[in-house]
């Protein structure tokens, strides 16, 4: 991949040269400085210019190779907590994205940037997509559209899983943990789908362990889904979860309560 040089007064000034002669956002750009600015004798004899090396990040190779999204799971609820989580918040339908990208929702500021840089990386990778986006809770929604959107999707979710953890990492690089922006991708209404899977499943495996009075185990699952049944099954009272492994061997293990008290009395 070919490398550019710039330079500036600067560091900075150096850096918004090459976004502007490449015209791209400086967080799809690897930035290389070959030398700092000096400001010389007397800001006259011996000054330099920053000079700085820049490329185009390979973001196909970085959507296909980012680890799993590290979100946090639901600890387990205990007998005394009352719970009463929301998994709507995860579902917008696509026919909700009636904005297109050049439009500002005036709720949010990051939001026009943000699907301006979803629309660079789909470019680069390429696909014919057309990127739309919708405020929620405080949330940036985007929703890729065009006839081979699904193809982003990947194997169980995971490009498009990738696509948003590089999203999120590259909006909130230079924000405190306050000012952090969440962004989530959706494309042919994936999210909601997959959702609505993992509640029956969820479902099925609550029912089996209060059946059995055992400990059922789930297949190993990404952190954003072991999250999501966290909350599915936080709202039953007659079972608990917790997770275990490591990596990509991580999973959630049902508890019947009846069975764990019935044990804990026995002992």
């Amino acid at each position: 991949m070919s490398y550019f040089e710039f330079t500036g007064k600067n560091v900075k000034e150096a850096i918004a040269k090459a976004c502007t002669e490449l015209e791209m956002e400086e967080a799809l750009l690897e930035v290389e400085v070959i030398a700092e600015s000096t400001r010389g004798f007397l800001g006259i004899v011996g000054q330099r210019d920053a000079r700085i090396r820049v490329r185009k990040r390979d973001i196909l190779k970085e959507v296909l190779t980012v680890d799993d999204n590290p979100e946090p799971e639901m600890p387990m609820r205990s007998q005394s907590e009352n719970i009463e989580p929301s998994i709507e918040t995860t579902s917008l339908q696509s026919e909700d994205f009636d904005e297109p990208c050049d439009v500002v929702d005036e709720h949010h500021p990051d939001l026009e940037r943000a699907c301006e840089i979803l629309q660079q990386i789909l470019d680069r990778i390429p696909v014919e997509v057309e990127v739309k986006g919708k405020v929620r809770d405080g949330a940036i929604h985007l929703d890729i559209q065009g006839d081979k959107s699904g193809l982003l999707i990947g194997k169980r979710g995971q490009t498009l899983d990738s696509l948003q953890h590089l999203m999120n990492k590259i909006l909130n690089r230079d924000n405190s943990a306050e000012e952090k922006v969440e962004v989530v991708i959706d494309t042919e209404d994936y999210r909601r789908r997959k959702q609505e899977t993992l509640k029956e499943i969820a479902l099925k495996m609550s029912r089996k362990a209060k059946k059995s009075l055992k400990p059922v185990s789930f297949n190993p699952m990404p952190a954003s889904e072991r999250r999501l049944v966290h909350l599915i099954l936080a709202e039953d009272r007659e079972v608990y979860t917790k997770s275990y492994g490591e990596g990509p061997m991580r999973r959630i293990i049902v508890y019947p309560k009846r069975a764990m008290a019935n044990k804990r009395r026995r002992h």
